[in-house]
């Protein structure tokens, strides 16, 4: 029923919009070169090669131990499709190498979005053959603009999109993207208000085993839906702010997740800053026979701020996501976000490394990174205090340290019957960003994690510190 509710909206939301020349993207820039197709279509073709190198030294499936160093390359492709058939109708498709994989039968993996050097099976020793990899499609959507129903500019936006919500603390699936219907509308110009429906995932249902994914599409209860709202509005440029509620179901995992998130950013006397919560309730397992079900109480904060100097920018974060005190009771008191495996704040804990987060229903949020989720702030206070310098007009430097502590350590606790330290350590990362010439940059990251005592006590091992060196080379076109 909730899938034909969203067809009959969707076609209503299309009959309703007049041509008129208002676009919500941007023109193409007046030095690209486009290839005009029939009719005046402007098509744009573009692409992204990223090839980088790692070096990595005690770091074993996201736990500091001794695993000594090792090393590889890795390489990921984008090409892209952008065609304006009108001011008001655009069309959009990109595509992605998928990832490596062993078996050179199963070419890739879709939560991945790199190609691994020498993972290739050839003919003989192992050489002369293929990149084991294959495309797939990480962004394809239409978009039509107008003014016909509300007289104002609004649109409808449909396909497989990257989105966000707020500053990507709570949902952040920029990375890959997800399948979503959005409509918006902006009736001034300072205000923006969307209405968002986004399939996370198609099968997705709970037996006797555990959680069991599937690819049927003729149950509607084992989906998990996600509904958005959202309205933004700039006062001045001291101050835009915003809400969104997010309501999360899946009827065979007995799950009602919701998410109210409230946010601003601003420049006041020459003082950046975004701050942004998070506050969570609903309820998960709910009905399922033999398992008790739990209630979301999860919330999280951030503030981050920064001040020019001339070549120079200082910045500063504070961070809190909410973690467990029990591991027994019936309550998710940890912050539960829905991150991709991107860079969200530190270049080694959670982008590479194990968080602190305890994951109390064992599959919505691990500690561990993987391709396609990282834990974000869950169970997870920090600060960081850092700063980029312009040196030149094609150089720059960052430098960042960070300091990290479990939010709680309970429920841990619990697990191991031991006391648990919350101090999880602390974290200097460097970077070099170099524009070595049009569209081309290369960057040099390197990074230390000092983990602290919360390793030894919750996960029973010698912990040791991470080293991290990557360089890379981009050319986009």
């Amino acid at each position: 029923m909730k899938k034909i509710i969203g067809i009959i909206v969707a076609a209503v939301f299309v009959l309703g919009f007049a041509a008129s020349a208002f676009a919500i993207h941007a023109e193409i820039p007046a030095e690209t070169q486009a290839v005009i197709a029939t009719g005046g279509t402007q098509i744009t073709l573009g692409g992204e090669l990223r090839t980088r190198g790692w070096y990595r030294k005690n770091l074993s499936g996201g736990l500091p131990v001794d695993k000594g160093s090792y090393s590889w390359y890795d390489q990921r492709v984008r090409l892209s499709v952008d065609a304006k058939v009108s001011p008001n109708v655009q069309g959009f498709i990109q595509l992605e190498s998928n990832g490596t994989n062993s078996d050179p039968t199963l070419h890739g993996d879709n939560t991945n979005d790199k190609y691994t050097w020498g993972t290739s099976r050839g003919n003989s020793g192992a050489s002369n053959a293929h990149p084991n990899d294959t495309l797939n499609f990480l962004q394809a959507w239409i978009l039509y603009t107008g003014q016909g129903l509300f007289g104002v500019p609004a649109g409808l936006k449909i396909g497989h999109m990257p989105l966000s919500l707020s500053y990507g603390q709570f949902f952040d699936h920029t990375q890959m993207g997800d399948d979503a219907l959005v409509f918006f509308v902006n009736p001034v110009k300072e205000m923006h208000i969307a209405a968002l429906t986004i399939k996370l995932a198609e099968s997705l249902s709970i037996n006797n085993t555990g959680v069991v994914y599937s690819n049927s599409i003729t149950d509607n209860t084992d989906d998990l839906d996600a509904y958005v709202g959202l309205i933004t509005y700039k006062f001045s440029d001291a101050i835009t702010a915003g809400l969104n509620y997010t309501f999360l179901n899946n009827s065979d995992l007995g799950m009602s997740q919701q998410d109210l998130g409230l946010h601003a950013n601003g420049n006041v006397a020459g003082f950046g800053y975004k701050a942004q919560v998070d506050f969570q309730f609903g309820k998960v397992l709910k009905d399922v026979p033999g398992v008790d079900e739990l209630t979301f109480k999860g919330w999280a904060a951030q503030l981050n701020a920064d001040y020019n100097l001339d070549a120079f920018k200082i910045r500063g974060t504070f961070a809190y996501g909410s973690g467990e005190k029990d591991a027994t009771d019936g309550d998710i008191k940890e912050f539960t976000p829905y991150v991709g495996n991107i860079q969200n704040y530190s270049f080694i804990y959670e982008y590479q490394a194990a968080t602190t987060a305890y994951n109390k229903t064992g599959v919505l949020n691990p500690a561990a990174p993987s391709n396609g989720h990282s834990a974000g702030i869950a169970n997870t206070t920090y600060v960081n205090l850092g700063g980029d310098w312009k040196a030149t007009k094609d150089v720059t430097l960052s430098l960042d340290g960070y300091w990290f502590w479990a939010t709680e350590t309970g429920a841990w606790e619990d697990l191991t019957g031991r006391n648990v330290s919350n101090n999880a350590g602390w974290e200097i990362d460097g970077k070099i960003k170099y524009q070595v010439a049009k569209n081309l940059t290369y960057q040099i990251d390197a990074g230390y994690f000092d983990s602290g005592s919360f390793y030894d006590d919750a996960y029973n091992i010698d912990k040791k510190g991470v080293t991290v060196l990557r360089h890379l080379l981009q050319l986009t076109f």
